[in-house]
């Protein structure tokens, strides 16, 4: 169930924002669930920081805000204002249209794990897990 008030959508993607860094906080080869693993992921979004459209490589996402309020929108379901304790949930194949920073003042921190194939990861490490928009592939992660 995904958390957070329902609010206006933002304006488009603003290439002149600052990307979040992306750090690989955890990887683990699942025992049960042979060829997939499970990947932990730490966003840390600088005041006014955002994310371009993107997909997450077929994994399933679950989220969860440590610091500050993240705007988010999946597929065409209503944008969010996800504060500090909040998460959400991304179905594989899930259009992520917004994942922002509120803050134009202070950074938000989230913790995404996702369940993805394993082979994903090790042929293309963490830059695999982020697959932007076409408009926006030339946008490298910050990892």
């Amino acid at each position: 169930m995904e958390q957070g008030k329902i609010v206006p959508d933002p304006p488009k993607y603003n290439r002149s924002r600052p990307l979040p860094t992306v750090e690989l906080v955890y990887k683990n080869q699942l025992p049960n669930c042979p060829g997939k693993s499970s990947v932990g992921l730490l966003v840390t979004y600088p005041p006014r920081g955002a994310t371009p459209p993107h997909r997450h490589a077929g994994a399933s996402v679950s989220a969860f805000v440590i610091e500050g309020t993240v705007l988010n929108k999946m597929n065409d379901d209503s944008t969010r204002m996800v504060e500090q304790g909040g998460s959400w949930f991304e179905a594989p194949g899930c259009h992520h249209k917004v994942s922002e920073n509120y803050s134009a003042a202070e950074s938000a921190k989230l913790l995404a794990t996702l369940i993805v194939d394993t082979e994903i990861v090790e042929k293309g490490g963490v830059a695999a897990l982020v697959v932007y928009d076409d408009e926006y592939k030339d946008i490298g992660l910050r990892a």
